[in-house]
């Protein structure tokens, strides 16, 4: 896999919190263990809450890349689920 590709991505960017990050744990959730996830945002806090929110879940983070502008893109890994 090359660096700047994964296997879904999304867009949040116009998104105010918390919407992103909504945004992001449906599509985390619908994501296989082990799959990665490119969201780029551009809300302020946008950056701090997908680090929560993969701290909460156990989501690794592989990259964290400032975009144009106000724009972040951030890569993840999907944990195992707690079912």
């Amino acid at each position: 896999m090359k660096m700047n590709e994964s296997d879904d991505s999304l867009d949040v960017c116009g998104m105010c919190c918390p919407m992103p990050l909504i945004s992001l744990s449906k599509s985390a959730g619908s994501l296989e263990a082990g799959k990665t996830l490119r969201i780029i945002g551009d809300d302020p806090i946008f950056e701090q809450g997908v680090r929560d929110f993969c701290e909460l879940n156990q989501h690794e983070i592989l990259s964290v890349k400032p975009q144009v502008g106000r724009m972040i893109e951030i890569i993840i890994k999907i944990s195992e689920s707690e079912e």
